[in-house]
């Protein structure tokens, strides 16, 4: 599967140390980035997780071509990433296991929107909904379990039963991210989280279970420490 490996997993300005770092903090086995060369510079670094370490490779950048120092030569990083994404069973140690490229490493948030909280748990995100929130109070976040997708979350109303009130719950929505392009595992595909939002605000989901996923901003609530960047809408 080909898919757009935008430049998140580009890291900019990290060091080795902090590469690896991040990488411990946020990813899990597989998860990767780019950064430019300490000891080389015009040359890049390609920093991997497996397990609990970071496995670090050189990438040469000739100015015609990249290349790992060998092999496979390409017009452009991302283009030399992508192959060895694909091609699992190509990256190797000298003693020949496989280094498995799986999850880009975001070096940015993918939208600048108020509703997107980042590295925020599911349970942080439950909370955070329950006491700040009413139904149809609604947060992104990104995915612990399948880095590189995402998450919507929401507070729902449960059905009625008789004459007692709706009960809340917070639905957990995942969002794909493949082949840059974002959906919730069928339907429409959209470029940006913004645009798929913007959707599902005008076209509310159905549950497989009957309950209508509703998207509602409302009013700005005091957050704490979730205040500014982070405000829940």
């Amino acid at each position: 599967m080909r898919w757009d490996l935008r430049p998140w997993w580009f890291h900019p300005n990290i060091t080795g140390i902090e590469a690896e770092q991040v990488l411990l903090t946020r990813g899990v086995h597989g998860s990767f980035l780019a950064r430019p060369s300490k000891s080389n510079p015009g040359d890049f670094t390609l920093s991997v997780r497996r397990n609990n370490e970071v496995t670090h490779i050189k990438i040469q950048n000739s100015g015609d071509y990249y290349d790992l120092y060998g092999g496979e030569k390409f017009a452009t990083l991302a283009e030399l990433v992508q192959y060895y994404t694909e091609q699992q069973d190509l990256l190797r140690e000298r003693n020949g296991h496989v280094i498995e490229l799986k999850y880009p490493l975001n070096c940015k948030d993918p939208t600048s929107e108020r509703w997107y909280h980042g590295h925020l748990s599911g349970r942080d995100a439950e909370k955070l909904l329950t006491e700040k929130g009413k139904a149809g109070s609604f947060l992104v976040r990104e995915s612990q379990s399948k880095p590189g997708d995402f998450v919507l979350s929401v507070l729902t109303n449960e059905e009625k039963h008789d004459n007692v009130d709706r009960k809340t719950k917070v639905t957990h929505v995942m969002i794909r991210f493949q082949e840059g392009k974002y959906d919730v595992g069928g339907g429409e595909r959209f470029d940006t989280l913004a645009d798929l939002v913007d959707h599902y605000k005008k076209n509310p989901m159905v549950e497989k279970s009957g309950i209508v996923v509703h998207l509602k901003q409302v009013t700005k609530t005091q957050l704490g420490k979730y205040a500014t960047k982070n405000i829940l809408w």
